[in-house]
C-alpha cells in the first residue's frame, strides 16, 4: 500500500516538542519530502484548525496536514463502552488521533473535532502516567492497545512510536501490548531485537468486496496476511478483528475467500483470538457517510437502535452474519485454539453462538489476557 506522507507539517512551538524524539523521527522520515515544516504557537493552531474545519470536506482535506503537539489530557483510556454490552475490559494508549485511510464506517469522521492528522510528541508525560496508573493495582490485567483514536501503524513509518512503546513494555512482560491495523507495515516488529513476549499484532479482517470499496486506501486482506505471516515468522502472535462485519453482496462467499485466506497464510496456532463485532453507527456518521462516500451503500439497510443510541443490525440479521463467519473460522480450526469473542454485543448473542456469556467485562478481559500469556514464553 502507499505510505501517507504530509503535504504540510505543524508543530507546537514547545521546547519538549521540538526536541521530542518523535518530532525529530518524523522530521526525518520526510525529508526530500517537499512538506511545508512551521512552528506555532497553541492560540494560532487553535485559529488554524477552526479555519481548516470550515470546508464541506474538511476531514478528507485537513489529512494533508500532521499536527505535532501535545496531549494535555490522559494518555491511558478505558475503551468505551455500555452497560448492556459485553466488553473486554480494554485500555488505550491515545499517542495520536486521525488516520490517512479512508473506511467509509470510521467512527473518527463523526468523532473528532480536528481534521489535521495529529501526533501527540510529549512522551516523558506519557510514560510517567503509565508508570504512576499501570503499577497502582498490581492485580490488575492489563491489554492495552493503541489503534482506537488512530491506526496503530499508519503512521510508523514516519514516527516509529510502535518501536518506542516496545521499548518502555520490553521489560514489562506482565502487561500486554496490542497493535492494531489495518496496513501491511511490519518493519518495526521484523527489525525489533528486544523482547517480544507480551507483544501482539493486530489485523482487521473484512469480506472482500468491502475491503475493495469500503475500506478506501488501506493494505488488501492478502496484503495484510502476508504482513501477519511475516510477524508470525519472526517470533510475534496474531489477533485479528472482524468489526465491523458488513451485510454485503456475495456475502457468504466472499467471508469464505477472507476466512480461506488467513488459513492460507496462518495456522489456528499462530492467532490467540478473533473478535466479532458488527456495523453500528451513530446518527452524524450516516450523515457524513452520504456526504463523503455517495456511492457507499451501507447505511441503506434496516437498522434498529441498540442500548449504546446506535443504529445496528436486528437481532436475527446479525446472528446470521456471525454464524457464517464463525462456522467458517472453526471448520479451518477444528481443534478449537482460537478464542472468538464479540465486541459490544448482549449476553443472549453469546448464549446463542459462542460460549456461555461472560459475567463481566473484568471476566471476558483476564480470559483473554489469559489466553495471551499463555501462549508468551514462562517469565
Amino acid at each position: 500500500m502507499i505510505r501517507y506522507y504530509p503535504e504540510k507539517i505543524i508543530i507546537l512551538d514547545e521546547a519538549r516538542i521540538r526536541d521530542s524524539i518523535i518530532t525529530k523521527n518524523i522530521l526525518s522520515a520526510v525529508e526530500g519530502k517537499n512538506a511545508s515544516v512551521s512552528y506555532l504557537g497553541e492560540e494560532k493552531i487553535a485559529a488554524i484548525i477552526q479555519d481548516a474545519k470550515k470546508p464541506e470536506n474538511s476531514y478528507g482535506e485537513g489529512k494533508k496536514t500532521l499536527l505535532i503537539t501535545a496531549n494535555r489530557g490522559e494518555f491511558l483510556k478505558k475503551c468505551p463502552g455500555t452497560n448492556d454490552y459485553i466488553c473486554c475490559d480494554y485500555y488505550i494508549i491515545d499517542f495520536a488521533q486521525n488516520c490517512p485511510m479512508e473506511c467509509t464506517y470510521c467512527i473518527l469522521q463523526a468523532y473528532l473535532n480536528n481534521p489535521f492528522m495529529v501526533v501527540y510528541a510529549n512522551i516523558e508525560d506519557l510514560f510517567a502516567e503509565l508508570n504512576s496508573r499501570l503499577f497502582a493495582d498490581p492485580l490488575k490485567k492489563y491489554r492495552i492497545g493503541t489503534g482506537e483514536f488512530t491506526d496503530s501503524l499508519a503512521l510508523e513509518h514516519l514516527s516509529e512510536y510502535s518501536k518506542i512503546l516496545m521499548d518502555y513494555f520490553a521489560d514489562k512482560p506482565q502487561f500486554i501490548i496490542e497493535f492494531k491495523s489495518k496496513t501491511d507495515y511490519v518493519k518495526t516488529f521484523t527489525d525489533y531485537a528486544g523482547a517480544r513476549q507480551n507483544v501482539i499484532i493486530s489485523y482487521s479482517m473484512n469480506a472482500g468486496n468491502v475491503n475493495r470499496f469500503e475500506e478506501l486506501k488501506t493494505a488488501s486482506i492478502e496484503e495484510r496476511l502476508i504482513a501477519a505471516a511475516e510477524c508470525v515468522k519472526a517470533g510475534y502472535k496474531i489477533t485479528l478483528h472482524f468489526d465491523p462485519i458488513i451485510d454485503y453482496d456475495d456475502f457468504e462467499t466472499q467471508m469464505a475467500e477472507t476466512v480461506n485466506l488467513i488459513f492460507k497464510y496462518l495456522g489456528a496456532e499462530d492467532i490467540l483470538y478473533i473478535s466479532l463485532g458488527a456495523f453500528r453507527f451513530i446518527p452524524a456518521l450516516a450523515e457524513i457517510i452520504a456526504l463523503r462516500f455517495p456511492r457507499s451503500r451501507i447505511i441503506y439497510n434496516e437498522f434498529v437502535k441498540g442500548y449504546d443510541k446506535k443504529s445496528r443490525y436486528f437481532r436475527f440479521k446479525r446472528e446470521k452474519l456471525f454464524r457464517t463467519v464463525i462456522n467458517l473460522i472453526k471448520s479451518h480450526d477444528v481443534k478449537n485454539k482460537i478464542k472468538l469473542y464479540f465486541c459490544m454485543e448482549s449476553p443472549e448473542m453469546w448464549n446463542a453462538l459462542l460460549e456461555a456469556a461472560p459475567s463481566s467485562d473484568e471476566e471476558l478481559g483476564g480470559t483473554l489476557y489469559d489466553k495471551c500469556r499463555s501462549c508468551f514464553k514462562a517469565i
